[in-house]
């Protein structure tokens, strides 16, 4: 990222920061909870979730660009002033342009996060390596003469196949390019989604709402919590506004709705909440809505894929040795 230009947006939100605002204290500070340690300590919001480059896109000349950061700012517009609509306008149903605003923010949130980058690395990773597997020495030899423009010496295709088969030792990330390239079409669609669906709201007079660094937790229908959940599977989608008002999103249409709110609604919400966040939770400093909930680790991965790749190793590859 060295050709990057000085006075490019590089202090990356990954939760835009007007969000996190309804969730800080007076010194816009809110008490972050680190799950790889279970360490809880304020934090301003101006350093919470930033990460370096994270929005940075390659141009086809080679030159870095921030324009996927500036389109961002345009939806967190719309999106803040739609929750303002709902939680301190008490506004509900959202007119359509409010709701239009809402359903785009909340699909950016859903698809933007570290989470799913990590998921599509891992992907990559996998799908590499099962390549390197099933293709064996040959394909090792033909990419190391266009390489080297010559035909390599066993030494050579041995030592290659050695290093590329210990499959612990190194991990294949994506360009950058491709999750913006994963928000720009999963974006709109998960957006439509949402905007035909049922949104019910819960305020809160008492409780409070904590919210992640990955705000949209997706909620598995019952029987089906190791199946995976994704966006056509999940019974509802559960989105915090405030720490005073959750958004739940309906799988389905119907009409809008007000719950009544409640104690156990409130430990529910942020019980799935917890169990979605990556890395990170976050809460008004005055607030402690952890209190009774089960706290993950960190997960490992954020892709089951369930194979062992040594299974599918073929040093002659498998249409030329294992069928």
């Amino acid at each position: 990222m060295g050709s990057a230009k000085k006075d490019l947006k590089r202090n990356n939100h990954t939760v835009p920061r007007s969000y996190l605002e309804r969730f800080a204290g007076e010194f816009k500070q809110v008490s972050r909870l680190r799950l790889e340690d279970g360490v809880c300590k304020d934090e301003p919001i101006k350093r919470s979730t930033v990460i370096r480059d994270f929005y940075l896109m390659e141009t086809a000349d080679g030159q870095w660009s921030d324009a996927a950061e500036d389109v961002f700012g345009v939806i967190e517009n719309g999106g803040i002033q739609a929750i303002r609509a709902a939680v301190d306008d008490r506004i509900w149903p959202l007119p359509d342009k409010h709701r239009a605003a809402l359903s785009v923010w909340v699909a950016l949130q859903h698809v933007r996060v570290p989470a799913v980058r990590q998921g599509g690395d891992e992907v990559a990773d996998f799908m590499l390596k099962l390549s390197v597997a099933v293709n064996g020495k040959p394909r090792i030899q033909q990419l190391l003469a266009e390489r080297l423009g010559r035909p390599p010496t066993d030494e050579e295709v041995e030592a290659k196949w050695k290093k590329l088969t210990d499959f612990d030792s190194y991990q294949v990330k994506q360009h950058p390019n491709k999750h913006l390239k994963l928000i720009n079409e999963l974006g709109p669609r998960a957006a439509g989604h949402f905007y035909d669906s049922a949104w019910w709201i819960c305020r809160f007079e008492n409780e409070a709402l904590l919210t992640t660094d990955c705000p949209v937790a997706l909620v598995p229908r019952a029987g089906a919590e190791d199946d995976g959940v994704g966006l056509a599977t999940a019974q509802m989608f559960l989105v915090p506004l405030d720490r005073r008002a959750g958004l739940v999103i309906q799988n389905c249409s119907g009409p809008d709705r007000e719950l009544p709110a409640s104690a156990e609604i409130a430990h529910s919400f942020n019980q799935q909440l917890v169990l979605n966040a990556h890395r990170s939770v976050f809460h008004h400093p005055d607030d402690q809505p952890l209190t009774g909930l089960h706290i993950p680790g960190v997960r490992v991965s954020e892709i089951s894929i369930g194979a062992d790749l040594k299974e599918f190793l073929s040093p002659d590859g498998w249409r030329g040795g294992k069928t």
